[in-house]
């Protein structure tokens, strides 16, 4: 830490709430990590208390900011993100009426199918991003069907970050950028898209106020307390998660892509204007002044991993994937198919499917584990070249996220793309996105379409040969495969 103002940049995550410190010369002065206490041994709880993760985040900013005042930093002002979709359903007084319910919530599964078998792509052109069970709005529409007592009587939905947002500054709002990418906004007005708000069976008056990523609240006088600020300090609302990670990994430029895998897996690239999505692999909502994020995702390493790691047995997944990168590329003739992506909720979830094909008697738990990564890396290639032909070629990959400590996971990626990876070491790159979003709600930055290039350091993975070449000559058959997992699915 050296001297100078700084700005908090809050990042809810699934596991871990992490407040990165940003200087007003964009340098970044520290980071704080504090996990939120688990119920159970999956990576995230299938339910949330909200009260749980208001008081880490407090704890977190309290020991950000004592850091600060010991080293004589003041605090100009915070910003939060959050980049997993979450519904919270409040009463007059904006307390909870619900639990914290997110992607591992997989009761919408056969909603949000009966949704898409009637209205089809509608929702997916009309707001860029398509319906899934992790939606706002198929929850919603779960919950009116299922539960019509709690939804005749609830006042507001929000999400865990409208929630903390209340909490903070005593206004229940929410970022357009954020509601983008829950799937809720019309694209082309950056209202609440009302055909979505009909499928939901809410109305405008039950959710939290629009507003713009880069607007200004004031923390009130007992949040102020909590998080041991000064009462009154700027709070700028932010951006999605998707988009704070964009920014914050450093991924700016136009043919560099930012690469996610921790509680979710995306590709992202940033567009300046809205591009309709031609897959239902692929997303575009929008950033901030005037820019949009369109993104692919993927079936996620973590959870791909963790699921392989139950199977036999409870094995240390470090260890798993340490035998995993030994075995050659081909996985002994395996191939693995992962949950396909546009059907992607958890691997927590009953509904959640996966195979391995070519099995026999002498493949191992190591084989089978590469097999499944591999597949993972190759689904990768799939959502690349569904971004779109309106996309710039992607010619650089910055990734972040907790899958990436494990070698594998980099090489298999860098390959299944045939570009360089270049390797955020931490998972600060959200945090540090919510901090150059504070720094541009409060006039520092004067323009995000400036595309300021902030990174952290990141070691440089080149794709090699002989993978990317296997990767090249199995990507069709793979998403064959996947194709007939998908059928099988629909038969039983």
């Amino acid at each position: 830490m050296t001297g100078g103002d700084v700005v908090l940049g809050v990042e809810i995550g699934a596991a871990v709430i992490t407040v990165a410190v940003l200087g007003d010369d964009l340098s970044l002065r520290e980071t704080v990590a504090w996990p939120l206490p688990r119920t159970t041994h999956h990576p995230v709880d299938p339910v949330q208390d909200p009260w749980l993760v208001l008081d880490t985040l407090a704890s977190a900013v309290r020991e950000a900011a004592g850091i600060c005042e010991v080293f004589g930093n003041p605090v100009r002002g915070l910003s939060l993100t959050a980049r997993m979709p979450t519904l919270l359903a409040l009463d007059a007084g904006c307390l909870p009426l619900t639990p914290l319910l997110n992607a591992t919530d997989g009761r919408s599964v056969g909603t949000t199918r009966r949704i898409v078998a009637e209205q089809g792509t509608a929702l997916h052109r009309l707001t860029g991003v398509p319906l899934t069970p992790a939606s706002p709005v198929a929850k919603l529409a779960w919950f009116a069907g299922h539960d019509p007592g709690l939804f005749g009587h609830v006042a507001h939905w929000t999400g865990l970050k409208g929630f903390l947002l209340a909490r903070l500054t005593g206004q229940l709002v929410t970022d357009v950028s954020t509601s983008s990418a829950a799937g809720w906004v019309e694209s082309a007005t950056l209202d609440w898209a009302q055909p979505a708000l009909d499928v939901a069976g809410v109305h405008r008056g039950q959710l939290p106020a629009l507003v713009e990523p880069t607007a200004v609240l004031r923390l009130t006088g007992a949040a102020s307390e909590l998080l041991g600020l000064p009462a009154g300090t700027p709070v700028v609302v932010g951006a999605s998660g998707a988009a704070t990670a964009q920014v914050g990994v450093g991924a700016m430029a136009p043919g560099c892509a930012a690469l996610s895998m921790g509680s979710s897996a995306d590709l992202c690239v940033l567009e300046d204007r809205p591009v309709v999505p031609e897959s239902e692999l692929v997303s575009c909502h929008t950033f901030a002044d005037g820019l949009w994020i369109s993104r692919g995702t993927f079936s996620n390493g973590d959870s791909v991993a963790r699921w392989a790691a139950e199977s036999f047995g409870g094995v240390d997944i470090d260890v798993l994937l340490a035998e995993a990168e030994l075995v050659p590329i081909g996985a002994e003739g395996l191939i693995g198919i992962p949950q396909p992506a546009a059907d992607a909720t958890s691997w927590g979830n009953p509904d959640f499917h996966a195979a391995l094909v070519g099995l026999r008697v002498e493949h191992g738990r190591a084989a089978m584990t590469r097999a499944m990564a591999e597949g993972v890396a190759r689904e990768l290639a799939t959502v690349r070249d569904a971004l779109g032909p309106g996309t710039a070629p992607i010619t650089r990959v910055r990734a972040g996220g907790s899958a990436l400590r494990s070698p594998l996971w980099a090489s298999l990626l860098a390959a299944a793309l045939d570009v360089p990876l270049e390797v955020v070491g931490t998972d600060q790159a959200p945090a540090l996105g919510a901090a150059l979003m504070a720094w541009r709600g409060l006039g520092v930055l004067t323009c995000l379409c400036e595309r300021p290039d902030v990174r952290l350091p990141a070691r440089e993975v080149l794709p090699d040969p002989l993978a990317a070449a296997h990767f090249a000559a199995t990507r069709r058959l793979g998403e064959q495969l996947a194709g007939l997992l998908t059928q099988l699915r629909t038969v039983s």
